[in-house]
């Protein structure tokens, strides 16, 4: 059984079976951007119920051990999986159960990064970042691939190869992918876990530039170590 509730510390508990998955957040005081209230009773006797309130900017953390239900509630909040209840972004209802509303993944402003970068191997980097651009038909996609581009600071690799890339490079350039659209919140989902400590260390700096310049919400899942 898993339990997630707002505590008076602006911390998050939860419990599963006597392993916690927690969250914490920068600033609870300010008015909450966003919303995600769930209920998921699965087969195997995990349940899961989430009450979380989504700050405007910085990053939101859901930690805790294998299988305790982070995933879970990133893939809900992305329309990737169903439960039962409330998920706002924004003035954006995209789940609302009571009122019979649930929007499609691709009708979701998000931004998802994965554990691994999920690059095509065929493509340099500059055609994998320009490929949703192109299908999403976005007006400024230019001028939003080159502000990510900066960002990230992966000018240097736009004309390479997937397999000539780091991990940590590799998945500076699957955050740039998924921040060309300027997605209303960004989705990471233990974005360093398949990277070595060497790679860990490359990659920090750049989250933390993330977190003090991006003006969108991050919600991160990372295990306990």
């Amino acid at each position: 059984h898993l339990q997630l509730h707002r505590s008076h510390d602006a911390q998050y508990s939860q419990q599963a079976n006597g392993k916690g998955l927690t969250g914490g957040m920068r600033d609870m005081t300010e008015e909450h951007f966003g919303e995600v209230r769930l209920h998921l009773a699965r087969s195997t006797g995990f349940t899961l119920e989430a009450d979380i309130r989504v700050p405007g900017e910085g990053i939101t953390v859901l930690f805790g051990p294998s299988g305790c239900g982070k995933t879970t509630v990133l893939r809900c909040v992305a329309g990737l999986e169903r439960a039962e209840g409330l998920v706002r972004i924004g003035s954006e209802v995209w789940q609302d159960d009571e009122k019979r509303i649930f929007r499609p993944t691709y009708e979701r402003s998000l931004g998802y990064v994965f554990q691994e970068a999920s690059l095509f191997a065929h493509l340099n980097v500059e055609r994998n970042l320009t490929f949703g651009l192109e299908r999403a038909k976005v007006p400024d996609g230019r001028k939003r691939l080159d502000e990510a581009v900066d960002l990230l600071g992966i000018g240097h690799l736009l004309k390479r190869r997937v397999s000539e890339l780091s991990g940590g490079e590799r998945q500076r350039c699957a955050i740039a992918r998924a921040l060309c659209l300027r997605p209303d919140i960004l989705l990471m989902d233990e974005p360093l876990a398949a990277l070595d400590f060497a790679r860990k260390r490359e990659i920090l700096p750049w989250l933390e530039k993330l977190r003090n310049e991006l003006r969108v919400p991050i919600l991160y899942v990372r295990s306990e170590e």
